[in-house]
């Protein structure tokens, strides 16, 4: 059956449109909406008034309205279950994690964010996979990082960071895991992965991938001062990176960044080899230099030797080898070498003492285009008046602490 005024199909039995709410039913008898009412009408039914009628089509009108706006919310809104006209190229979470947009995810993100822990929220989802660091958002890097952490110790984090392309296809970091950052201020550089499941986030856990610069952003001295006390924990440099240095970084990557615990020797020379370890303290820190030990590893000169002089601060009955061996404990516990700089051969040297060339590329890094030396954060521990660096050929070196040399900081996220 069809309805006399629209023409919309109508189920049979029905007594009104269910499109446009005119009554249906037998072909009127009587003129006018009498006829009409009366031929849908039971037999033994008297015929409705003109004024019933009238109440009849718009209740049924409204009823139709009511249908309409029921259905719009349904499909409209997702809530019946209809997909979105757009499908969004990421895999999907796990049931256990807040759907996109609810209220519970989006306070969970807040939260994160409020403890330096952005990208925490994804930790049970998938990124879509993309051809290369460069191609991911920091957000999108935020939540593979996730990934990476929840997978465990390291060799479980490159197994996850060979999935996303953030390395070779056999686990490799080989120098080109790069994405170019541009600064506040317009300066065009870059940061590069050095490792994975490397360093320890201040509010516990794994950070799934550490960057380093891959240029000098200042020139600055490392402390405003006459010597090396209260190390990286009071230095001024570390007062510049947390400040004007982070505010020249992207809001987008600041975002991403999570604070991590450095440990580093802010007491200076220790007094002995009992005590040799309790000048080593830890700080958080968004942004931080790298420790030598974290560039070179325990060997940095290939003899075993990486402090041969200064000796003078410790007692005479204290060989050589005493000593030199109680000060590489304070580094080995500044935190262990990066996977990309041990895959490099930095520390490693050749037969007549030279620094192999793949090594010293891995450690140099540009000012205004020329090659700088630049600081770590370790103190240089024979000489209260100086501080570890990387000369401009990638070598292990030192400079006073008031010169003014490259500043390359890490991060994680």
């Amino acid at each position: 059956m069809f309805c006399p005024k629209c023409g919309s199909e109508v189920q049979e039995g029905s007594s009104f449109c269910g499109k446009c709410g005119a009554p249906v039913g037998a072909a009127p008898t009587q003129k006018g909406a009498e006829g009409g009412a009366a031929g849908a009408a039971a037999s033994s039914a008297p015929a409705p008034k003109k004024s019933g009628a009238r109440i009849g089509i718009v209740v049924a009108a409204v009823v139709v309205v009511l249908l309409a706006v029921v259905g719009f919310a349904t499909n409209g809104f997702g809530l019946g279950g209809v997909q979105p006209k757009e499908a969004v190229d990421v895999l999907a979470a796990s049931q256990d994690s807040p759907a996109e947009g609810s209220g519970e995810g989006a306070e969970g993100a807040g939260e994160d964010a409020a403890n330096g822990n952005a990208g925490g929220q994804s930790a049970a989802a998938e990124a879509t996979v993309k051809s290369a660091v460069e191609a991911y958002t920091w957000d999108e890097l935020s939540q593979i990082s996730a990934e990476i952490a929840a997978a465990g110790d390291e060799a479980a984090g490159i197994e996850v960071a060979k999935k996303y392309n953030l390395c070779t296809p056999d686990g490799k970091l080989d120098g080109t895991q790069v994405k170019s950052v541009t600064l506040t201020d317009g300066t065009q550089t870059a940061v590069q992965i050095v490792g994975f499941n490397h360093d320890d986030k201040t509010a516990g856990g794994k950070a799934g991938i550490t960057f380093l610069f891959g240029d000098a952003l200042a020139k600055a001295p490392m402390v405003n001062g006459e010597d090396s006390s209260g190390g990286w924990e009071n230095s001024s440099m570390r007062s510049y990176l947390s400040g004007d240095t982070l505010m020249r970084l992207p809001e987008d990557l600041r975002a991403a960044i999570v604070p991590v615990d450095k440990s580093t020797n802010n007491d200076g020379v220790p007094a002995s080899p009992e005590s040799s370890l309790s000048c080593v303290t830890t700080t958080s820190d968004l942004l931080w230099l790298p420790s030598q030990n974290e560039l070179y590893g325990s060997d940095p000169y290939g003899d075993g030797v990486r402090w041969f002089d200064g000796y003078g601060h410790y007692s005479d009955d204290m060989s050589d080898e005493e000593i030199n061996a109680l000060l590489n404990d304070v580094l080995d516990a500044e935190g262990a070498e990066y996977q990309y700089f041990k895959e490099s051969s930095v520390g490693e040297v050749e037969e007549n003492g030279i620094y192999l060339s793949e090594g010293k590329e891995a450690l140099i890094r540009n000012y205004e285009g020329e090659p700088i030396s630049w600081w770590t954060r370790t103190p240089y521990l024979a000489w209260e008046v100086s501080w570890c660096c990387v000369n401009n050929y990638g070598g292990p070196s030192y400079s006073g602490v008031d010169n003014s040399e490259g500043v390359v900081p890490g991060f994680c996220i």
